[in-house]
């Protein structure tokens, strides 16, 4: 589908679900009870100490304990496993100390580690003001900030973790971030995925170059087709003297060049087809 960047209107954020409270009303914290309860513990030991700020991240709070003069720090790091047993968690981490700051960071597991939804990442300013369309959601960290990548600077990225651990559901919030980001005319993808099962949802979006690729034998002549147009692209890259494509767009005798992201759902899959083929294919990519 030929489509322009004119032509293409992006769709609204209001697609996706908003979530409902406040980080701290969905991980049901009470962090005011547990910063008491905190220094109950640590006073009981004989630690002097004061809980003076706590940050709620979607699976556990941190706490900042800003110990006593003459408390030793390792006095706190000791009584990890009695922290956890007293306040009933899970489990107790402790950073000591915070990196530039004078106090102890404990980290403790919110009665519900709560979702982390798309629509506040991309809603940010911090998504909205990035430069690059190739800017993608992450998602947050321990202390509730948001994370947020550019895929050209990596430009390679391996997703692995066990059965259920989330991998797929990055896989589609990535790709979820690129088609509210960009248009058709910026970003393009080839989307591999040799068990049917992840990526063939997408085969009706405009960004494709071509439909979803499910047959492992055809996925090595794609990618072959892949290494043909990136030494192309290098060919003209050298032609005006550009490093790259941010570089080659901003020129304004040439026409703009879209970004290729190539997706690859069970790599594994592939590699037992003919793995010498595959490795060498994407070792050049």
């Amino acid at each position: 589908m030929d489509l322009t960047a004119v032509e293409y209107r992006l769709p609204p954020l209001a697609l996706l679900g908003e979530p409902g409270g406040t980080p701290r009303q969905r991980a049901r914290v009470d962090p005011a009870e547990t910063a008491r309860a905190l220094e109950t513990t640590l006073a009981s030991f004989g630690v002097e100490a004061k809980v003076v700020h706590w940050e709620v991240g979607p699976v556990v709070t941190r706490f900042e304990v800003q110990p006593a003069p003459g408390v030793k720090v390792q006095k706190i790091t000791s009584l990890t496993n009695d922290i956890a047993l007293n306040l009933a968690a899970q489990s107790v981490r402790i950073e000591a100390p915070i990196p530039g700051k004078s106090a102890v960071g404990i980290e403790i597991p919110n009665q519900k580690a709560s979702l982390v939804h798309l629509r506040e990442i991309l809603h940010t300013d911090l998504f909205q003001k990035a430069a690059s369309p190739l800017v993608v959601g992450i998602g947050k960290d321990i202390a509730g900030g948001v994370i947020v990548a550019d895929l050209a600077e990596m430009p390679h990225l391996l997703i692995a973790g066990a059965t259920g651990s989330g991998k797929s559901v990055m896989l589609n919030a990535m790709i979820a971030s690129l088609l509210f980001r960009s248009t058709p005319h910026q970003v393009r993808f080839v989307m591999i995925d040799p068990k049917r099962v992840e990526l063939t949802d997408y085969n009706d979006i405009p960004h494709l170059l071509a439909p979803v690729v499910t047959n492992p034998r055809q996925a090595a002549s794609v990618l072959k087709d892949m290494l043909r147009i990136m030494e192309q692209r290098f060919e003209r890259f050298a032609a005006v003297g550009a490093r790259n494509i941010q570089a080659y767009n901003q020129r304004t005798d040439v026409a703009p060049m879209y970004y290729i992201v190539i997706i690859i759902d069970e790599l594994a899959d592939l590699m037992m087809v003919a793995p010498a083929d595959f490795e060498d294919i994407i070792v050049r990519l």
